[in-house]
Parts: C-alpha cells; sequence; structure tokens
C-alpha cells in the first residue's frame, strides 16, 4: 500500500467510475501527477549531487497532455549530463546524441554562463572567466563529460514496476468495483 491506498480510500466506490473519468481531477490523474512529481523531485536530488547547474533542475517539469498521461520535459541538454558526452582523445561510451537544436547560446556562452551560475572562479592569477570558459570548452571537446547517469538512478526498472502497480491497483479497484452480481 502507498500512494494509490490513499486515493483508494478516498473515493466514494459507489461510483468507481470516476476513478477511470475523462476528466482532470479523477483519482488516476491524481496519481499519474503524484508519482510523477515524486520522480521530478528524485531527479532533481540525484543533480544535487552532480556538477550541473539548478537550471537544469528547475526545468524539468511535468507536463499534462490528457487527463489520463503525464510527461516531464527538460531542456535538450539533459541527456549530456545523463549519459555523458565523447571527447576526441576520451571515449566515455556516450551515445551519440544528434544534432543540438539551434539556441541563442553557443557552446561557448553556455559554459561562460555556467562558471557564473556555479560561481566557478579561476584558480590562477590571471586567468579571466572568458578565459576559464575557453579552456573549458577545449577540455570538454578533448575529454568528453563523465556520465552521471541522474536519470538511469531514478528511473529504474523496479520502479517502473512499483508505479505500473500502484496504477493497476488504483484502476483494478474500479473495474471489481463495476462488476454487479446478477439479480
Amino acid at each position: 500500500m502507498g500512494i494509490e491506498a490513499d486515493l483508494v480510500n478516498s473515493i466514494d466506490f459507489a461510483r468507481s467510475e470516476q476513478i477511470l473519468a475523462n476528466k482532470s481531477d479523477n483519482p488516476l490523474t491524481e496519481l499519474l501527477l503524484r508519482l510523477t512529481n515524486d520522480i521530478i523531485k528524485d531527479l532533481r536530488l540525484q543533480l544535487d549531487k552532480s556538477r550541473a547547474t539548478g537550471n537544469l533542475q528547475g526545468s524539468i517539469v511535468p507536463m499534462p497532455k490528457t487527463y489520463n498521461l503525464i510527461e516531464v520535459t527538460a531542456p535538450f541538454y539533459w541527456k549530456y549530463i545523463n549519459y555523458g558526452v565523447n571527447g576526441i582523445q576520451i571515449n566515455r561510451g556516450a551515445p551519440y546524441h544528434g544534432k543540438a537544436p539551434k539556441t541563442n547560446l553557443s557552446f561557448y556562452d553556455s559554459i561562460f554562463k555556467w562558471i557564473g551560475d556555479k560561481g566557478i572562479v579561476p584558480k590562477e592569477a590571471g586567468v579571466t572567466r572568458e578565459q576559464l570558459a575557453g579552456m573549458i570548452v577545449n577540455s570538454v571537446r578533448m575529454k568528453g563529460i563523465e556520465a552521471t547517469h541522474f536519470y538511469d538512478k531514478v528511473v529504474t526498472q523496479e520502479r517502473k514496476k512499483e508505479m505500473a502497480t500502484s496504477i493497476s491497483n488504483l484502476v483494478g479497484q474500479a473495474i471489481k468495483l463495476s462488476i454487479k452480481k446478477p439479480k
């Protein structure tokens, strides 16, 4: 018993069709949103442990699509942080991510912004933030980026099974209740 138990206990079983009703406030939608928010919270906790800025954490949000479908969105670069990036000299075993979408920031500008967001100060005297950004860009190109697997650590097979069980329990209650004994 978990999240679904609270929802199942709060339902008027005389009206079990409300579980699957085509409405945004039905118990199934509420359960999906709770499960999605739990995943988002855990993704953000994993990112806290990595070198990612709060920009990625804050941009992971639920996107309700329909009454029974909720998706999580994040900027395209989540995959670089999760799976890593291969460098020219070091193969990190990262998959090919395809061409990055056009943005207002170049790779250099993104790194420059990241340095400011993280509050990184060059250790060596005389090195400017601009120079440091250039050194980091060159380092990433040569050595790549090590994978954090923040997504893979949260969205596991076990978690998917737990979510499926929660949803099955809730939907199963509605189905069981809709079966009527013949007169």
